[in-house]
């Protein structure tokens, strides 16, 4: 028998080991610093004196840590945004209780259900060439089809199940899907439209609009974001009013509801105008609204489902907001009675049915008497009826598919993003 060669081999973990061991017995050698410190008449101090050294700590006195938060103001009295009166108000996620009848009170408007008989009239003669019509059908498909976004969606809520837990979805998010519609739809108006038009526009994402109002003693203030905003070189030409006469119809009556409930209160807030474009921009003029309403954006407070006439009511008031926010930058914080009327047009979306709507703000005097009966102004309201895009919009048995598409939304977003 022939022995084999010593296989001159360590475990791994054993070295390691007495690795370790033997480095931690190591003495560290003298470099000649202290030496070098003491020379220059620089003080050493061994460093477990400063250790076992017991200090005493006022506790009055914050220590701030590097990379720590600061502590969170406390929203009592001495906050800098209190005010003894409280304020409602109305945000981005509100809705009304009682949608466009309390929005009517709220703001002294009446409504029409149909648009102005010019804007009627632009409808009648506006025809989409039919390949405009097919690029914007293919323009649907790419924006909520065929787009690459993962995400997990709202969560779906069965009623007869309240408790019962779907598996989550993966897709296209409501935001995206809203902009990307509305962003399809404005192209394909430019497109049509020519450079004469679209050349006198601007589009501004993410504007914020901040009015404050004083109605029955009782302190508004409407804080809201509009998510695409278009603006224009000129205003759009106000309605007259001898030929609709909103002062010779009266409000509806919504007694015992206040025209403020479901809107919350607070005590922190700050009383201040804001339109975020400069009255010396050339393309400062509201003109159209572009609002996203996705069943994750707005909400009752009481969980009940959120209608049709509530979502018109949001509309409602963010058109009033833009054009009262502009009305305060051109004529002052305390204008009552506008001298020229501003109109603003409304287009909201949950990216499958279609809100068009038109504001003209004659005043912002909304103090309204009993039975709702006044000889003052009023605000206008000019309202369509909600059209649907589609039917349906996605795979069928792996093949896309776009079901009872409507062209009259195409029709009429041209109508709106050409008016002057």
């Amino acid at each position: 028998m022939r022995f084999s060669a010593v296989l001159l081999r360590q475990h791994i973990g054993f070295h390691f080991k007495k690795h370790w061991i033997v480095q931690g017995k190591r003495v560290p050698s003298d470099t000649g610093a202290q030496a070098e410190l003491v020379a220059r008449g620089i003080p050493v101090v061994d460093p477990n004196e400063l250790i076992s050294e017991r200090r005493v700590v006022d506790p009055s006195q914050r220590v701030q840590v590097v990379g720590q938060l600061p502590p969170e103001v406390q929203l009592d009295e001495n906050h800098p945004l209190y005010k003894r009166e409280q304020c409602y108000l109305y945000g981005d996620r509100n809705v009304l209780l009682e949608g466009v009848r309390q929005a009517q009170v709220l703001l002294n408007t009446v409504v029409y259900d149909e648009l102005p008989l010019r804007v009627e009239e632009r409808l009648d003669k506006m025809k989409i060439p039919t390949p405009l019509d097919r690029s914007m059908q293919q323009s649907v498909l790419a924006a909520l089809v065929f787009d690459t976004e993962q995400v997990k969606t709202a969560l779906v809520k069965d009623p007869e199940r309240p408790a019962f837990k779907f598996p989550r979805v993966y897709g296209i998010s409501n935001e995206k899907r809203n902009r990307l519609i509305l962003s399809k739809l404005v192209t394909h108006c430019e497109r049509f439209l020519g450079p004469e038009v679209s050349s006198n526009r601007k589009i501004i994402a993410n504007t914020q609009f901040i009015v404050p109002v004083i109605k029955d003693l009782d302190r508004i203030q409407f804080s809201l974001k509009v998510d695409s905003f278009i603006t224009s070189t000129a205003p759009i030409k106000p309605l007259d009013n001898s030929v609709y006469r909103p002062q010779d119809q009266s409000l509806p009556d919504i007694h015992p509801v206040k025209e403020t409930v479901t809107i919350p209160t607070t005590h922190f807030y700050e009383w201040q105008n804001e339109y975020p474009i400069s009255r010396q921009y050339r393309f400062s003029h509201p003109h159209t609204v572009l609002l996203h309403c996705s069943p994750d954006s707005v909400a009752n407070m009481f969980e009940t489902p959120v209608t049709d006439d509530q979502k018109e009511a949001r509309a409602m008031i963010k058109a009033f907001t833009v054009a009262a926010a502009r009305a305060r930058q051109l004529y002052g914080e305390d204008v009552q009675a506008l001298p020229a009327p501003i109109n603003v047009q409304v287009v909201q979306t949950d990216s499958q049915w279609f809100h068009f709507g038109i504001f003209q703000l004659n005043t912002l005097d909304l103090k309204v008497e009993e039975g709702g009966q006044s000889s003052q102004s009023r605000n206008l309201w000019f309202r369509k009826p909600r059209m649907d895009l589609y039917s349906e919009c996605g795979y069928r048995v792996g093949k896309p598919a776009l079901v009872d598409y409507n062209r009259e939304v195409l029709r009429h977003m041209a109508v709106f993003y050409g008016s002057s």
